[in-house]
């Protein structure tokens, strides 16, 4: 018993058109004068003793009256289209933007007067030369919002209009060694954000400017909690004039660094 075996491998194919090649069988045997020849793929000679043509191989094959022994096989297959890969696939970028955006919530307007009312002073005539006309205790403010911060890398800043704080402008005239026409402030802000630097948990900051001083600001990655700012109007040492003292100052979370 003969058994023929046909083989086949199968490769994955890119879906791009490439040349056809044929992949022929044109093989076969004969036996002349007691001896085998063999003819393979293509017709190639593989025989030991006498190459006979593979096409009158293949004929004598088909010839059954023939004295000659003989059998062929002729085929061919259609080779790939394309490349061959072991492996396939794709890569998706996905992408989407966000507006940059810093918020300081101060109701529904940006710009509010705050009035202590009547700042007050020794004010009757028994109370002494020293204390005639001075201020009677600090005077104090706490201004609190629960929304501030900025989604980008951020520089809050605290800023007054006047480095001398609140200012009497009545135009009255003063002995300067005993009267001033302004009240010096602090402001002092109080937040939770991190740093400049690579991604932390936020802590709690302190952003402040001094009485003396007319701004001050800090820099921060991205944030957001509740601000507080408290200021405190010091009792100075020397007394005040009729009239009003007002200042005025802002808060500013921008982006940028």
């Amino acid at each position: 018993m003969k058994i023929a075996s046909l083989l086949a491998g199968v490769a994955a194919v890119a879906l791009t058109a490439g040349a056809v090649s044929a992949q022929d069988i044109h093989q076969g045997q004969s036996s002349l004068t007691g001896s085998a020849t063999m003819y393979g793929n293509n017709g190639g000679f593989l025989g030991p003793v006498l190459n006979i043509p593979a096409n009158a191989n293949l004929a004598n094959a088909q010839n059954d009256g023939s004295s000659v022994s003989s059998w062929h096989a002729v085929g061919n297959a259609v080779d790939n289209i394309g490349t061959a890969e072991t492996s396939d696939g794709a890569t998706f970028t996905l992408t989407g933007s966000v507006s940059t955006d810093c918020a300081y919530y101060s109701g529904n307007n940006n710009t509010e007067t705050l009035d202590f009312g009547q700042i007050g002073i020794y004010a009757s005539d028994n109370t002494g030369p020293a204390a005639a006309f001075t201020m009677v205790a600090p005077a104090v403010l706490s201004i609190d919002t629960n929304l501030a911060g900025c989604n980008t890398a951020n520089t809050v800043r605290i800023q007054k209009t006047d480095v001398r704080g609140m200012v009497n402008n009545s135009g009255s005239g003063y002995d300067t060694d005993v009267f001033q026409a302004n009240l010096p402030y602090s402001i002092a802000a109080s937040y939770t954000a991190s740093g400049t630097g690579a991604p932390a948990a936020g802590s709690a900051q302190t952003l402040t400017v001094a009485e003396n001083a007319d701004q001050a600001s800090r820099q921060h990655g991205a944030w957001k909690s509740a601000m507080s700012l408290d200021i405190v109007v010091p009792t100075p040492a020397r007394a005040l004039l009729a009239g009003t003292y007002a200042g005025t100052f802002g808060v500013t979370i921008s982006a940028g660094l």
